[in-house]
C-alpha cells in the first residue's frame, strides 16, 4: 500500500479524515490562530483567580484552588457552549467560492448535542438540583476539551474549504475596480461631475 493510497483510505474516518490530507501550512496557521483564540478566551477565568487571589487575606490561600473555583458553578458549561456556537456556522454557511464544509453533518450534529447537553447541566446547576456535584463538574472538564478540539477542527476545515487568493487575483480585482472607475468617470454623470468640480475650483485658484 502506497503512500497516496493511505492518504485516501485514512482521509474516509470520520470526523477527523480531513486531517490526513491537510497540508502541514494549513494545520500550523491553524494550530497559531487556535493559541490566541484560547488565551483571549480563557483570560476571564485567569483575571477572576489573580484578582481573587491578591484580595484574599488567607493564609493558606492557593492561586490554582482559586482559578479552579472560577469555573465551579457551570461556569465551563458556558464557556463549552461560547466555543461551539460559531462552529455550526460555519458548517451550516458556505461563503462565496468556498468548498463544502468538510464532515459537515456529523460535526453539526455532535456540536449539537453537546450544546443542548451543556444547557440543560446549565439549567440544572442554576435550579439546584444537582445531586452529583462532582460528576457534573468533570463532566464539564471533559466536554470543554471535546469542544476545543472541535474548534480546531473546525479553524483547519474552514481553511481547507477556502480558495487559495494569489497575488493575482488580488491585482486583477485592483485593476477591475480602476477600469470600473474609469467607465463611470467616461459616462455622463462622471463628465458632470468633473464639470461642477472644475467650476467649483477655476484655474489659479487653490
Amino acid at each position: 500500500m502506497n503512500k497516496a493510497t493511505t492518504i485516501s483510505y485514512l482521509s474516509r474516518i470520520w470526523l477527523v479524515g480531513t486531517l490526513f490530507r491537510t497540508g502541514r501550512k494549513t494545520l500550523a496557521g491553524a494550530l497559531y490562530e487556535f493559541i490566541y483564540l484560547l488565551m483571549w478566551s480563557v483570560l476571564p477565568f485567569f483575571l477572576g483567580a489573580l484578582v481573587v487571589y491578591v484580595t484574599s487575606d488567607a493564609i493558606d490561600k492557593n492561586f490554582y484552588q482559586f482559578g479552579l473555583n472560577t469555573f465551579r458553578n457551570g461556569e465551563l458549561l458556558v464557556f463549552t457552549i461560547s466555543m461551539l456556537a460559531p462552529i455550526l456556522y460555519l458548517t451550516l454557511h458556505d461563503p462565496e467560492q468556498a468548498g463544502p464544509f468538510p464532515h459537515k453533518l456529523p460535526i453539526s450534529t455532535v456540536v449539537a448535542l453537546i450544546i443542548v447537553t451543556c444547557a440543560s447541566l446549565f439549567a440544572i446547576l442554576k435550579a439546584s438540583a444537582v445531586k452529583d456535584f462532582p460528576f457534573v463538574f468533570e463532566l464539564s472538564v471533559t466536554l470543554t476539551m471535546i469542544a476545543l478540539g472541535f474548534r480546531y477542527l473546525a479553524i483547519v476545515y474552514h481553511r481547507v474549504r477556502m480558495p487559495a487568493i494569489t497575488e493575482t487575483q488580488l491585482r486583477e480585482n485592483q485593476d477591475s475596480f480602476v477600469e470600473n472607475f474609469r467607465r463611470h468617470l467616461e459616462t455622463d454623470t462622471g463628465k458632470e461631475i468633473i464639470s461642477r468640480n472644475s467650476e467649483n475650483h477655476p484655474k489659479g485658484q487653490p
